[in-house]
């Protein structure tokens, strides 16, 4: 009987840690996720972002917050009754000052990192900032097929660069790449009529995309992106309920066209 009851004692004891664990300690089930239940309460929702990266946010001398992540964490305080108040920090320091309860949430064109998932919690992607093709305006082009034996400029040594010499080899494509050394060359080409096309990521095609409407020849993104990059939000590890609500609002505005109108406002 003794050997019995120990048996069962250490069982016990057993499913009584993971319980704590799970329950508990580690707030993976069961844990009030005090973080949102504070942002509910207190009507206030701190977010942390590197306002030095435009189009996704900036700071002015007045210390008026704007740009594209701006929009969206303003869109979150409305959509939960909630003033937001912006920490500004250094991008390298932003996940030191998640961890160390600075803000709540950050929102600073973070892109996705699988290694740090143990370590705090991301929302599902509200921004694809991959490789994208730009064509001008008045071009039916949708894809890089579709320029033919045209020109195709990117920046040497980028990721487009080696892109377009991948894609042009897979697919047996007559394109001339065209390397520019720096931004302002891939501009000049650009005002070549014979390159029909450039690639780039999303974020550079931003300023390629303002350049050209500002010299009066509009350029455009055609297609979809041709590669993933994904901008998520993050929360502390130990905050679920705040990381679901996100999700839930990119979902909802996915579907109504909210995040498509940001795009267009900030990034085209």
């Amino acid at each position: 009987m003794s050997r019995r009851i120990g048996w069962w004692a250490l069982a016990a004891a057993v499913v009584g840690a993971v319980a704590w664990v799970l329950l508990g300690h580690g707030g993976f089930l069961g844990e009030a996720d005090r973080t949102w239940a504070r942002i509910q309460r207190d009507g206030l929702l701190r977010v942390g972002m590197d306002a030095s990266y435009p189009p996704f946010e900036v700071v002015d001398d007045a210390g008026v917050f704007s740009g594209y992540d701006v929009d969206l964490a303003r869109a979150l305080g409305e959509r939960w009754g909630v003033q937001v108040q912006f920490v500004n920090v250094h991008f390298d320091g932003l996940y030191d000052a998640l961890r160390a309860d600075k803000f709540d949430l950050i929102i600073s064109a973070l892109p996705y990192d699988r290694t740090l998932t143990r370590d705090l919690r991301y929302s599902q992607s509200y921004l694809n900032a991959g490789q994208v093709l730009l064509v001008r305006a008045d071009d039916p082009a949708e894809e890089i097929a579709d320029l033919g034996d045209g020109r195709l400029a990117v920046e040497l040594g980028a990721e487009g660069h080696q892109l377009a010499r991948r894609l042009a080899r897979d697919r047996a494509l007559e394109i001339e790449i065209a390397p520019g050394r720096e931004p302002a060359d891939v501009l000049a080409l650009m005002a070549d009529p014979a390159t029909g096309g450039v690639l780039c990521d999303r974020v550079q095609a931003y300023t390629y995309l303002a350049e050209a409407q500002a010299h009066g020849a509009p350029w455009r993104v055609a297609g979809s992106p041709l590669t993933d990059e994904p901008y998520v939000i993050a929360a502390s590890i130990d905050a679920p309920d705040l990381i679901s609500a996100v999700d839930q609002a990119l979902t909802a505005w996915r579907a109504d066209g909210t995040l498509e109108a940001l795009s267009a406002r900030w990034l085209e």
